[in-house]
């Protein structure tokens, strides 16, 4: 073999280990440069469960409009209670009325007159002695301790006068004096008739108890008494009571034969 032939093989050898060396080394870079596991989206890279909305991130049952944050029972206007509205004892009753009286006072003028009651030592005395004696109106005599019964009640009105030492008043809660004093145990009117009576049937009585007896007796619904001369009379049109006005009389009472009833249309 020549000496160029020599040369030639060993320059191609040198060549071959060259490419063989470049090749390897290109092969390990290729292993480095081809994308790795680290190098592709990891789990964390991907958008995973903490970076996707979470539960938390969406809205939540807080973040949505809550029972609280709705019109509540109290936020919507209230019906009114039980409580609210009026209630008996807001309105006046039997029990609530009080009695009322004049301190220091009397009544004057009183065309009817008075009727003394005897002795009393109190408002309370006088009052249920006027009371049973089916008058409307009482007075008291603080210094005297005695009593006494304004005979026309409703004739009262406008005529309290001042008094030392004596107290009026109605035998009726919730009634005033100075307004006039309307109610009777019974019923019945004191100082009034009814002026042209037509037809009436008269009898004897000498009180109201004995004159509601006799009228009813007769079958009738009213009776009046005439307590100067102690006599009694009914009208004999029951009827014509309606149409007639009392008047004011003295010494003379009416009332309906059933004393729960008010004389004369309630008869």
């Amino acid at each position: 073999m020549s000496r160029v032939a020599v040369i030639g093989i060993l320059a191609l050898l040198i060549c071959c280990s060259s490419v063989s060396a470049g090749m390897s080394m290109m092969g390990g870079d290729e292993k480095s440069s081809t994308p790795s596991g680290s190098s592709t989206p990891s789990g964390s890279s991907t958008p995973s469960k903490s970076s996707t909305p979470s539960k938390s991130s969406t809205p939540s049952k807080s973040s949505t409009p809550s029972k609280s944050s709705t019109p509540s029972k109290s936020s919507t206007p209230s019906t009114p209670s039980g409580s609210s509205t009026p209630s008996k004892s807001s309105t006046p009753s039997g029990s609530a009325l009080k009695y009322i009286v004049a301190d220091e006072s009397h009544v004057w003028p009183a065309r009817a007159g008075y009727r003394e009651l005897g002795a009393g030592n109190s408002i309370e005395k006088c009052r249920k002695l006027a009371y049973d004696a089916n008058y409307a109106a009482f007075g008291f005599r603080k210094g005297l301790n005695s009593c006494w019964a304004i005979v026309n009640g409703e004739d009262a009105k406008g005529n309290v006068k001042p008094l030392a030492a004596h107290v009026v008043g109605c035998v009726t809660k919730g009634e005033d004096i100075k307004k006039g004093c309307a109610t009777t145990k019974d019923n019945v009117l004191r100082a009034r008739h009814l002026p042209n009576i037509k037809a009436a049937e008269n009898f004897s009585c000498n009180s109201i108890d004995s004159c509601r007896a006799a009228a009813k007796a007769k079958g009738a619904n009213h009776f009046g008494w005439r307590e100067a001369n102690n006599t009694g009379w009914v009208v004999t049109d029951p009827a014509a009571i309606n149409t007639l006005t009392t008047d004011f009389l003295i010494n003379h009472t009416m009332g309906c034969t059933d004393p729960t009833k008010k004389f004369p249309k309630g008869c």
